[in-house]
């Protein structure tokens, strides 16, 4: 190789890094969400996939971390090293203006099908139906019958006699069942891309701290809700949600107290007429006793 065209090449290279770190440089600039996801066990063509289906919400670019730092220092953000700091694998980086949290949960819910490999574990039950798989017999019978697959032959191929779950959630895929799996195109894994840190309004996010239990976090809520109406409720302290129950409970109140009283009123004089009744039979029952 000449030494003109070596040359041509390194300009080449050169030039390609200076449009990389201005494009990082732009999307820095314009975006209040930076985060950082590792590359490790992504699939080319999973990563294509979410960025096509999430485009609307966040810009996902493929960096080395030498260029990224080089636009964080141009662009005037040199805390943002912080993202890829003590993290030796390839990354990726997402820009978005929505809040790394909500990221987090609309990454987690676009996660995709796909065939698992051996040793992954199920993130769903996994069933083989019923079906004609097209296959002809030969050795990968055995498979079936290792599986516990009910099969039969049919005009030559094999038929799958009915649904079967091969594997529920959270088991482990044997290297058998990955291979079957795969040859019956059944998916049993869903893939797509974790944050492992982000960094929003000069906070800098773990992974553990973007973890949200949204089953445990919406209970909670409804429990404080529940505690926080009870006591204004008891407080008598008026908002929105507590003045019908205020009016109620002050109906309740104030009838008792009528009754109580033996104050004659519509709402008052039949539970009066039948408090008395009571304490009459009460005292006719005293006197009996005597």
């Amino acid at each position: 190789m000449s030494a003109e065209v070596v040359v041509k090449r390194t300009r080449r290279t050169s030039e390609q890094k200076v449009r990389v770190v201005e494009e990082l440089v732009r999307l820095i600039s314009s975006h209040r969400v930076i985060a950082v996801f590792k590359l490790v066990g992504l699939r080319a063509n999973l990563l294509h996939e979410i960025r096509k289906k999430l485009r609307d919400m966040m810009a996902i670019r493929i960096s080395k971390k030498t260029l990224f730092i080089k636009a964080v220092e141009k662009a005037g953000r040199p805390e943002l090293q912080s993202l890829v700091e003590d993290i030796n694998e390839p990354v990726g980086f997402i820009f978005s203006d929505v809040s790394a949290f909500r990221l987090k949960i609309i990454l987690d819910k676009n996660r995709i099908p796909m065939h698992a490999r051996a040793g992954e574990k199920a993130d769903f039950d996994v069933i083989v139906p019923e079906m004609n798989t097209g296959l002809p017999p030969g050795p990968i019978l055995s498979d079936f019958g290792k599986l516990k697959i009910p099969t039969r032959i049919d005009s030559g191929q094999i038929w799958i006699a009915k649904d079967t779950v091969v594997a529920r959630r959270g088991e482990s895929i044997s290297p058998e069942l990955a291979s079957l799996l795969a040859r019956l195109d059944i998916k049993a894994v869903l893939k797509g891309i974790s944050i492992e840190r982000a960094f929003e309004d000069g906070v800098l996010l773990t992974r553990d701290q973007l973890e949200l239990d949204l089953e445990k976090f919406s209970e909670e809520v409804r429990s404080a809700h529940l505690q926080a109406s009870s006591l204004a409720i008891e407080m008598g302290y008026i908002t929105r949600e507590t003045v019908i129950p205020l009016l109620v409970k002050s109906a309740l109140e104030a009838r008792a107290l009528a009754v109580e009283a033996e104050i004659p009123s519509k709402e008052a004089i039949q539970d009066i007429i039948l408090l008395a009744e009571r304490r009459a039979q009460a005292l006719k029952a005293a006197a009996k006793l005597e």
